[in-house]
């Protein structure tokens, strides 16, 4: 029999626009590609937990669709702690999906990634309790408060790494992406004042980092049309799923011409 090739996938952070991951997913699983190992922040540590623990894409879709109204409620604000609302409470949404799970128990290999503000460093997870390092990555500094974690505190992993292709590099055979947070280009009528303008170069900052980071995959799958989505575009989640999965589909053919030479697959098999 021969031997499967090792696929590492890293996904970006993009709130809701990380259900465009789960459509990802759903491509790559109709033409027989399987990852073996994934590497998220925020948005991209739930869909990779969710997606290392052998949910499907539509349930991963699911999850982002139960959740997504559930973030902004009263019970959830933060009292004494720096933030808006609440990180530890936000574990119970993830008790129905991930309960009892560690990332020893998880069918592919996981890093999540997280900031220690306080160190001011970026640390990846991959072992352990799975769910206060997921609730840590997707703490968006202002938004969430940090996570307490072995006496250290972490925030969001797109802070400082938006984009963890890391841990994927030099592990396997392929490596891919799903970047989910590109920016459009932008006319003059829409730089018409001083915090128009730093508020762009604060974001071209931001993504460049990522896009540096593109050269160590193989393929990136990141689709232009979500620059229209917010981070907290709730009502539309449906619609981001779809954009990854047709998105992912127009790639197909150039995924698979990396895949065909490879001495692993013989004629016509499954590549699952």
């Amino acid at each position: 029999m021969k031997q499967l090739p090792a696929i590492g996938m890293a996904l970006s952070g993009g709130g809701v626009r990380g259900a465009a991951h789960a459509g990802v997913f759903k491509a790559l699983e109709e033409h027989g590609i399987g990852i073996t190992q994934l590497s998220g922040s925020s948005a991209g540590a739930m869909a990779g937990a969710l997606y290392a623990v052998g949910y499907k894409p539509e349930d991963i879709l699911e999850f982002f669709k139960t959740n997504a109204n559930n973030i902004f409620q009263w019970r959830h604000f933060a009292r004494s702690k720096p933030g808006m609302l609440d990180s530890d409470q936000y574990a119970e949404l993830f008790e129905p999906w991930l309960k009892d799970h560690t990332f020893e128990t998880l069918n592919k290999k996981l890093h999540i990634c997280v900031t220690d503000v306080l160190k001011g460093e970026i640390r990846f997870f991959s072992s352990g309790e799975l769910v206060r390092p997921i609730l840590a990555s997707a703490a968006i500094p202002g938004v969430f408060t940090p996570v307490d974690i072995d006496e250290n505190w972490y925030i969001d992993g797109g802070t400082m790494n938006n984009f963890p292709v890391e841990p994927l590099i030099g592990t396997g055979d392929i490596v891919l992406g799903s970047f989910v947070s590109l920016k459009k280009a932008l006319d003059r009528s829409e730089l018409t004042s001083t915090l128009q303008l730093l508020n762009r170069a604060s974001d071209l900052s931001f993504i460049a980092v990522s896009l540096q980071k593109f050269k160590y995959c193989d393929l990136v799958f990141a689709p232009p049309e979500l620059w229209e989505y917010g981070i907290f575009d709730t009502k539309k989640v449906d619609e981001i799923y779809q954009i990854g999965y047709e998105h992912a589909c127009r790639q197909m053919d150039s995924l698979l011409a990396l895949l065909e030479p490879m001495e692993h697959y013989g004629k016509g098999a499954s590549r699952l």
